[in-house]
């Protein structure tokens, strides 16, 4: 058993933000959320089990937030609202979960399963679904493996809570998604309720370990003015691109947040024009002059991650303004999703970007 404590949550936050390509909820928000939560309980430390420590019988619940990045900052979220759908799961099923998982390990939510630990004192498995961010709810290996994300608890703060039992996960994303936008663009969800032995197949292990390492390593780079080695050693990111943003188009849509932003190149990128595009998360970065042909520079599902150039912290889609200069740099994903059909499940084809 690992323990996670009050000066893990801003390297967690800031490495989910990296692994987050973008998305998955602004995590300074989560961080916020996470130290109150764990303020009113009067802890300290939150238990985490190693992903070799999980019984192949324990039930797990997997928590998160759903919803436009951007609607989630305007609409926040209390303790309360995401403990709300776990415990209406755990209602349904007629079953107590004995540990609380990541569905992805990006942005809030990867904080959001230590705010429901924190609320009913279940350890969070150190493993998630994505090993990264995705919009929608079927984009998980726990997908890609067979798994149900069905049923599916949706809570928002009115105190509404709604059950889907679909026929696929891409109809649990439908009907989830049709009633997050009626909630107002944000909900709380509690999904994939899984046997330990499942999870244990379907998921990517040490994800929430490997995010505060990450974090813990960017700010001391930061602090000791050797960011971008800390970054390129923590996660094996590579520099694709530096420049500054020109141009950003976001729309929310659907309950996504939905553009593009386009960089100017700067140092030895100048003359070149890198476009990013995004559901949420970015997706697809393709440079090219004026005249020139696109080529791809970064392509779903590895994640794309857009740095500021001075302090070389992530900037979220939510956060993406003109005048930025930036860094960008690609992370591969896990090899967990190098099984058959992940490219249909989370592709350039998945978000008609092909």
């Amino acid at each position: 058993m690992m323990l996670f404590g009050l000066d893990d949550i801003e390297p967690l936050a800031v490495g989910s933000a990296v692994l987050g390509s973008g998305g998955g909820g602004n995590p300074y928000v989560g961080a916020l959320l996470l130290r109150s939560s764990m303020e009113a309980k009067g802890l300290n430390k939150i238990s985490v089990t190693p992903f070799d420590q999980i019984d192949e019988s324990d039930f797990l619940i997997c928590s998160a937030g759903m919803g436009s990045p951007a609607i989630g900052i305007e609409k926040l979220a209390t303790y309360t609202d995401h403990l709300r759908a776990f415990r209406g799961l755990e209602s349904y099923v007629g079953r107590k979960a004995t540990l609380v998982s990541p569905i992805e390990i990006g942005g809030i939510n990867s904080l959001v399963p230590l705010v429901v630990a924190s609320q009913t004192g279940l350890p969070v498995a150190d493993g998630d679904g994505e090993g990264r961010a995705f919009p929608e709810l079927q984009m998980t290996t726990l997908t890609g493996y067979g798994l149900s994300a069905s049923p599916v608890c949706l809570a928002e703060e009115r105190g509404n809570t709604l059950i889907i039992n679909g026929i696929s996960d891409i109809w649990v994303e439908r009907i989830a998604r049709a009633a997050t936008v009626t909630f107002g663009g944000r909900a709380y969800v509690a999904i994939y309720p899984l046997e330990g032995r499942d999870y244990l197949r379907g998921a990517i292990p040490n994800s929430l370990s490997h995010a505060v390492n990450i974090g813990r390593s960017l700010l001391e780079g930061i602090q000791h003015k050797n960011a971008e080695d800390a970054l390129v050693e923590s996660c094996d990111a590579k520099l694709i691109f530096v420049g500054k943003v020109v141009d950003v188009k976001r729309y929310n849509t659907r309950g996504f947040a939905v553009g593009y932003t386009k960089v100017e190149g700067l140092d030895g990128y100048a003359h070149d024009i890198m476009k990013v595009s995004f559901q949420n998360e970015y997706l697809l970065a393709e440079t090219g002059g004026a005249r020139g042909e696109r080529r791809r520079a970064a392509v779903t599902p590895d994640i794309i991650s857009i740095h500021d150039m001075e302090t070389l912290l992530p900037i979220t889609t939510d956060s993406l303004r003109y005048g930025q200069r930036c860094k960008v740099f690609s992370i591969p994903v896990s090899r967990k999703w190098e099984f058959p059909g992940a490219d249909e499940l989370v592709g350039l084809k998945a978000f008609k970007l092909e």
